[in-house]
């Protein structure tokens, strides 16, 4: 066979669909990820890498992480045996759509958002159906409620704090939500840690209601790659089946287990990035941008028409943030991650710098 040839196997549906890609650009400082700035310390680090010294590297991780699945119960208010952990959310995304997907129902995205749902859902072969936002960038309840009663036994995915607009739903949205949908809601709270409505106590209400977090973002874990799902025990057992065995490795576990049993640590770096997300605000509010957006996550979303020139003034600074034009109702946006107190305060003298030169 020719390539040609192979090329014609592969699923239509996953030849359909955009590669997810970043462009790596050197930079001193990185905005561009929604990372923790804050490392952890090197006296944690090295007592996991006496764990690793230690631990035979030719025997399987536990089959279930129940240790690990304890801690993620204490963590969230939730039971361990309504928990899965899995190789990141990503991992837990997959998961979902492949239990509860299909083409006929579909999947219901609130646009724009993490651009990994659509990729995930196009590549099953799962239609996608976007409820737009406001031009506010707010969630548009009565529009997601018309939606998925159109779209019966859909799996509507909603980022809350959305990615990469901010926007969150408060209690009284969700549950409108979840009164109308007859199909599963996968609530994605990566960001919840930074602001809006925690949604773990109606777990118990609402049996379609599954949240998906990561240790990606405000437990500083990002380079691990893990994340977990939370949901109804009966709803768990379930989607178990369709999860690969094994999907996390022993250091993952074990540096995920430390960081729970430590996390009073991330706990003043959450008040700290919080604060500074404020003052960012409060400062971009003064310059000349196109809008500035309110958000509930580690980043802000804001709209400038110059936008590719501010971006690569800031890159000749040193400083990597993320273009985001590219997504629907985004044009001439960027989105900027709040950093440490050091990095925040050499953002805006170059922010300043931009635009005094502009003036």
């Amino acid at each position: 066979m020719n390539p040609n040839e192979v090329m014609s196997l592969v699923n239509k549906s996953v030849r359909n669909i955009n590669t997810y890609h970043l462009d790596p650009f050197p930079a001193k400082i990185k905005l561009d990820q929604n990372e923790n700035p804050n490392d952890w310390p090197l006296e944690i680090k090295n007592e996991i890498a006496e764990f690793c010294r230690k631990r035979p590297w030719n025997r399987y991780p536990a089959f279930v992480p129940e240790n690990l699945k304890k801690l993620l119960a204490e963590y969230t208010g939730h039971t361990s045996d309504g928990i899965i952990a899995g190789n990141g959310s990503n991992e837990m995304l997959l998961v979902l759509l492949l239990s509860f997907a299909n083409a006929k129902a579909g999947v219901v995205l609130c646009q724009p958002t993490f651009t990994v749902y659509n990729l995930l859902a196009n590549g099953l072969g799962a239609g996608v159906s976007p409820v737009m936002l406001d031009a506010d960038m707010s969630f548009n309840v009565d529009r997601i409620c018309a939606e998925v009663k159109r779209r019966p036994g859909s799996v509507l995915v909603i980022c809350s704090p959305n990615n990469p607009t901010g926007s969150c739903l408060d209690e009284a949205q969700i549950r409108t939500v979840l009164k109308a949908h007859t199909g599963i809601l996968v609530l994605d709270q990566a960001y919840v840690e930074f602001g809006g409505y925690n949604g773990v106590p109606l777990l118990k209400e609402y049996p379609n209601l599954i949240i998906t977090r990561t240790f990606s973002k405000a437990m500083a874990g990002a380079g691990l790659r893990l994340g977990y799902m939370l949901g109804r025990p009966e709803i768990i057992k379930e989607i178990n089946k369709i999860k690969l065995p094994y999907n996390i490795n022993f250091f993952s576990e074990h540096v995920a287990e430390i960081l729970l049993m430590n996390r009073e640590l991330v706990i003043s770096q959450i008040e700290l990035i919080t604060r500074g997300r404020e003052e960012l605000y409060s400062f971009f509010r003064t310059l000349p941008f196109d809008n500035v957006y309110p958000s509930g996550a580690n980043f802000l979303l804001v709209r400038l028409k110059r936008k590719k020139d501010l971006f690569d003034h800031l890159l000749g600074c040193g400083i990597l943030v993320r273009d985001v034009s590219g997504y629907p109702m985004l044009e001439n946006c960027l989105r900027i991650n709040v950093g440490t107190s050091g990095e925040n305060s050499e953002l805006k003298r170059a922010m300043e710098g931009f635009f005094s030169a502009r003036s």
